[in-house]
């Protein structure tokens, strides 16, 4: 039984996770169509016969489905500029900033998850007490002792391992104060932290480790820049990784598709709230990033589409975008298909088959 449980627990995170971030996703879409005065005609979350339907004072028509995945906004006159209120009779910056708004929900989203994440816990660090200290290094010929707290580096203070770091890097071959606390008592001890080269670059290497964990609590203005920061760094390692399969035929294994997003979904859910947080988050920024793809049927596809139209001046014709479509959703089927068995293939499914 608790192995039920803990499937359907994880079914249903599942489920929430993937409709949260769509929902969020076309909710961009809706609203700036809204605000630039183009009308919604329908908002829906998943297919299938529809469960709950309601008509705004607008005359959107809100609908819940049976099978709750996936969803669409319905624009009046997408293709027909006559009609009043509609999406085809909008300037092409306005069309763009509707597409481009749904991309940019998710990061949203994102930064939003992010920065919630360091509120509620802090940012991990550690403390700047030497766990170990090198022998023979700059920090043993300078007198550190394990337990040593660093409090300032040339007068600056230190809350973090992680703040020495700098100072180190700027300073190579040079003598640093530290001001340590040793059994409640203040030192003033002073290093040589001499140079040596990493990534090109020359630094400075004190000698001793900080093992001790903590979470830091942060400034509204850190939270918001340290969130900026970690979606960024997450659509660079998405963008890194994928180079490398593509270049290098490497790190497939970090690949992840349907069934393997599900995966990581039901394990942090079983993880806990921050754990789970943390994969929306990043989740998030990564829908943001593969629906800017120049692929059509997704909104990079429907951007490539208005980038052409700049360029020609008029609008390509109905017939190059229908073959458009046709060859987005080729693409996206075969990417759906090679994925998904590649997560089964992960799974052990076909080695489990093999053996039968």
């Amino acid at each position: 039984m608790p192995d039920i449980i803990s499937a359907l627990r994880a079914a249903a995170a599942v489920l929430l996770v993937g409709n949260l971030l769509i929902v969020c996703h076309e909710m961009g879409h809706f609203i700036a169509a809204r605000c630039l005065g183009v009308r919604v005609l329908r908002f829906t979350i998943g297919f299938g016969p529809v469960l709950v339907r309601h008509i705004d004072a607008r005359g959107t028509v809100w609908t819940l489905s049976l099978l709750p995945v996936g969803g669409y906004v319905g624009f009046e006159g997408e293709q027909d500029a006559a009609r009043p209120g509609s999406y085809a009779g909008k300037s092409l910056l306005a069309r763009m900033t509707i597409i481009a708004a749904g991309p940019a929900a998710n990061f949203g989203v994102a930064i939003a998850v992010f920065a919630l994440l360091l509120a509620l816990f802090g940012a991990p660090g550690f403390l700047p007490i030497a766990s170990t200290v090198v022998a023979g290094s700059a920090a043993d010929r300078a007198g550190f002792h394990v337990g040593d707290r660093v409090l300032t580096m040339n007068g600056k203070r230190i809350e973090t391992f992680e703040d020495m770091r700098p100072g180190l890097r700027a300073n190579p071959g040079k003598t640093i104060r530290f001001s340590i606390e040793r059994d409640g008592k203040t030192l003033d001890l002073f290093a040589d932290p001499g140079a040596i080269q990493e990534d090109g670059k020359t630094i400075g290497q004190l000698g001793i480790n900080g093992l001790e964990p903590f979470h830091q609590a942060l400034s509204v203005i850190q939270i918001a820049e340290r969130a900026f920061g970690k979606t960024w760094q997450a659509i660079v390692d998405s963008v890194q990784g994928i180079t490398k399969v593509v270049v290098t035929g490497q790190g497939s294994d970090n690949i992840a598709g349907v069934v393997g997003v599900a995966q990581l979904t039901g394990q942090a859910a079983r993880a806990g709230t921050g754990p789970l947080l943390a994969l929306i988050a990043i989740l998030s920024a990564n829908l943001a990033l593969m629906n800017l793809l120049p692929i059509p049927v997704l909104d990079g596809g429907a951007l490539l589409f208005c980038a052409a139209e700049l360029v020609l001046r008029r609008k390509l014709s109905a017939r190059a975008q229908a073959f458009g479509t046709r060859a987005g959703v080729a693409v996206l089927a075969s990417l759906f298909m090679v994925t998904t068995l590649h997560d089964l293939a992960q799974t052990g499914l076909f080695r489990w088959i093999a053996g039968l």
